[in-house]
């Protein structure tokens, strides 16, 4: 073998490892974006029935963001204006993630099928690494956007107490409100 070939052999199987592993960092991504638009710690919601927002009906999800939104609410003691003016914030952001919820999801059976294949294509997982990065950055400015909108709502002291209650449970929204 020449040296070339060589270079590129072992080049190739750094690729697909690396693929390897960047394929579970990369769903999670997607994953954690999702999270987020069932309930982000700015907002004080959870991950929802049956964990990561995957399972349930939309009218269980919608209850849940409901209960969450409301627990937050009344922790900052928001105002009836308050709660009106975020209220479409939230139910707003929840319709615009259906959509990339759904392209996640076939970007995920994509993947699945990608790595279950006889032969690996590194070129096309490639592609489907790509795709989940522009979902998740298009996940992530819908959220941000949402989140922004809604803490401009609230007084800083209101967003403050919505981070203390986040810190006082490491960051992990689903054990505080």
């Amino acid at each position: 073998m020449t040296e070339g070939k060589s270079t590129n052999l072992r080049r190739s199987k750094k690729s697909r490892w690396w693929l390897l592993l960047a394929l579970p960092v990369t769903l999670a991504g997607v994953h954690v974006a999702r999270a987020w638009a069932f309930g982000g710690p700015g907002m004080g919601m959870g991950f929802g029935p049956g964990g990561f927002g995957g399972e349930g009906s939309p009218a269980e999800h919608q209850a849940f963001m409901q209960r969450r939104l409301e627990k937050a609410l009344d922790l900052v003691k928001a105002t009836d204006s308050q709660r009106a003016a975020i209220k479409p914030i939230i139910q707003k952001l929840a319709a615009d993630m259906k959509p990339i919820h759904q392209q996640h999801a076939q970007l995920h059976r994509a993947m699945v099928d990608a790595f279950a294949a006889t032969t690996l294509d590194a070129a096309g997982i490639e592609n489907l690494r790509v795709q989940a990065s522009a979902l998740m950055d298009q996940a992530s400015k819908t959220i941000t956007t949402a989140l922004v909108q809604a803490g401009n709502i609230l007084t800083a002291d209101q967003r403050q107490t919505l981070i203390q209650q986040m810190r006082n449970h490491g960051g992990h929204h689903r054990h505080g409100f």
